[in-house]
C-alpha cells in the first residue's frame, strides 16, 4: 500500500458491473460467476478500462451489498480486502473475516435475528396475495443475521416498489430502512450501514497512512451514505443516483 495513493470505495453491481439484461450488443467482459461457475455478471469496456486505471493508481476497496460468498464469485483481482453485506462484514487484504467488526455488528443485531425472518416470510407472502412471483432470504454471515433481501422471479422491477410500498404500509419496517434498485429490495436494520463500515477503515488507515485523498463510487441514492465519508465522488450516468440527480435538477 503506498501512502501517496488515493483510497478508492467503490461499489460493484450496477457500478462496475451488471447484469447481460441490463446491456446491449456491445462486447462483454465477465465480471462475476453464478453459483453453477458460469458467469452472470459483465463489464462493456469502458467499465473495463475504469477497473484497470483504479487498480493500476489506487488502493481500492469494494463496499458491496454481496454476502462474503457472493463477493468470493467476483472475479476482478482486489487485494485489499473488501467491505460486504451492506456493511455487517469487513475482510482483511487476505479475505479473512475482521473479528472486532464482525463482534460490534453481532451485537448491535444480535436482537434482530427473529425480526428479519419474519418480515422475508411475511413480504414473500404479501408479495403472493399481490400475484406475484417472489424469492427471498436473510443475509447471514457467520451467525450474524444481516438483512432481508427480496427478489423477483422474471417479473417487471416495478413490482418491487408495489411489494415494498405494502409491506411499509403495514408497519412491518419501523426501524429499518430500505433500499431498492433494480431486481433487488432490501430491509435494513438502521444499525447496518456501509456509511459506518467506511468510516471505521478511513479511521484505521489514517492511523496508519495518515491523510490520503479519498474518492468513493456508487450507482444508488443508498451509496450516498458511504460517499460522503469521501473528499470526491461519482456515480454511472445511468445509475439510479444519476437519474435522481437529473430529476432534482430537472425540477429547480
Amino acid at each position: 500500500m503506498a501512502i501517496n495513493r488515493p483510497l478508492v470505495f467503490v461499489d460493484l453491481d450496477d457500478t462496475l458491473f451488471q447484469t447481460a439484461r441490463k446491456m446491449g450488443d456491445e462486447p462483454r467482459f465477465p465480471a462475476t460467476l453464478d453459483v453453477d461457475g458460469l458467469p452472470n455478471g459483465f463489464m462493456n469496456a469502458t467499465q473495463k478500462s475504469f477497473v484497470e486505471w483504479l487498480l493500476a493508481t489506487a488502493d481500492v476497496v469494494p463496499v458491496t451489498a454481496r454476502s462474503v460468498e457472493a463477493y468470493q464469485r467476483v472475479q476482478l483481482p482486489f487485494v485489499y480486502g473488501a467491505i460486504c453485506a451492506h456493511g455487517g462484514v469487513m475482510l482483511s487484504a487476505e479475505g479473512l473475516l475482521d473479528r472486532g467488526w464482525h463482534a460490534r455488528m453481532r451485537s448491535e443485531l444480535a436482537h434482530e435475528r427473529t425480526r428479519l425472518q419474519r418480515l422475508s416470510e411475511h413480504t414473500l407472502a404479501i408479495g403472493a396475495e399481490l400475484g406475484f412471483s417472489l424469492r427471498g432470504w436473510v443475509v447471514e454471515e457467520q451467525d450474524l443475521a444481516a438483512y432481508v433481501v427480496i427478489k423477483h422471479n422474471n417479473e417487471a422491477d416495478q413490482v418491487l416498489l408495489r411489494v415494498g410500498s405494502e409491506v411499509k404500509s403495514r408497519g412491518l419496517l419501523d426501524g429499518m430502512y430500505v433500499h431498492g434498485n433494480g431486481n433487488n429490495l432490501a430491509f435494513l436494520p438502521q444499525a447496518l450501514q456501509k456509511r459506518a463500515a467506511v468510516r471505521e477503515w478511513v479511521s484505521r488507515d489514517q492511523a496508519v497512512n495518515g491523510k490520503r485523498p479519498l474518492l468513493g463510487f456508487g450507482d444508488s441514492v443508498s451509496d450516498l451514505g458511504f460517499m460522503a465519508e469521501c473528499d470526491w465522488w461519482g456515480t454511472p450516468k445511468r445509475g439510479q443516483l444519476a437519474s435522481h440527480v437529473r430529476a432534482s435538477v430537472d425540477h429547480e
